[in-house]
């Protein structure tokens, strides 16, 4: 546990969080005070060769003295959305802060995606958000306070051609932010995103398979060089969802090497990798 309490009291929910950024994240929320619900996908954690993940986490999170629970939801069920937030409830209480990360990410170039490819990252990316922000803006609205973070991706901005479907549904995803933090912002309700860009997870794991493609691959990634890791989005994640931030909303924090500014191809982004291969 750190000393920092600041979210003493606040119960948080967390999709996705059986791994990688929401990981992190959650972590982060329980080590600062936070009753901390990790929503996660059993059938996901299994493909992934994660199975598990989710209860160890809570584990870790119990043994350096938070407090975690694990609720398995696939949140692109029908009525997924509003049976995860009443189970959240109901075991730690009324929702202050909540976290979107749970993505689908389907690396295919746009004229190989199929329309089964296509409806699974809308639903999963757009519409069963959607309802899990339905389901908790009126009671955070009704109560004068209220946290959501949604985890984007530098594609918002920079798409990648592997990953069209994706890309548009984390700009769609970033307009809905904008939009609400308009609307809620008289009510103490702060609502931001941050859009990271290469940060290595398991999710990325099958590009490290060969050493010497994820050195070039992470070369041309951003001007950094490198890939970030779930630890460097922690930060930024928990000032943005603090009780103390009441001014910050609408908001995108990039969490990307620069990724954003110095696009693939572009000058910056070239003279790094230029340099970067005379250094090796």
């Amino acid at each position: 546990m750190t000393a920092d309490t600041g979210f003493a009291g606040r119960t948080a929910l967390v999709t996705g969080a059986s791994r990688g950024i929401a990981a992190a994240i959650a972590r982060g929320l329980a080590a600062a005070g936070a009753r901390v619900a990790i929503s996660y996908c059993a059938r996901a954690d299994a493909a992934a060769g994660q199975e598990g993940a989710a209860e160890r986490l809570v584990a870790e999170i119990g043994q350096d003295g938070g407090h975690a629970i694990a609720i398995e939801s696939d949140i692109a069920a029908p009525g997924a959305a509003e049976r995860l937030v009443a189970e959240c409830e109901r075991r730690l209480g009324a929702i202050d802060t909540l976290v979107l990360s749970a993505s689908a990410q389907i690396n295919k170039v746009f004229w190989r995606q199929t329309s089964s490819d296509i409806a699974t990252q809308l639903q999963v990316n757009v519409t069963a958000n959607i309802a899990l922000l339905q389901a908790v803006l009126p009671r955070m609205e009704a109560e004068q306070y209220g946290r959501i973070l949604t985890i984007g991706s530098v594609q918002e901005v920079a798409p990648s051609p592997e990953m069209p479907i994706y890309a548009m549904t984390k700009a769609a995803l970033r307009n809905l932010v904008e939009n609400l933090a308009v609307q809620c912002a008289k009510d103490n309700v702060m609502i931001n995103n941050i859009a990271p860009g290469l940060i290595q997870t398991d999710r990325n794991a099958f590009r490290r398979e060969d050493r010497a493609e994820w050195q070039a691959f992470t070369r041309s990634a951003n001007p950094a060089g490198r890939a970030g890791q779930p630890r460097d989005v922690v930060k930024p994640a928990l000032f943005l969802l603090a009780p103390d931030n009441t001014f910050t909303t609408g908001t995108t924090i990039y969490v990307a090497g620069a990724a954003q500014v110095a696009r693939p191809g572009s000058d910056a982004a070239f003279a790094n990798d230029t340099s970067m291969r005379s250094a090796s």
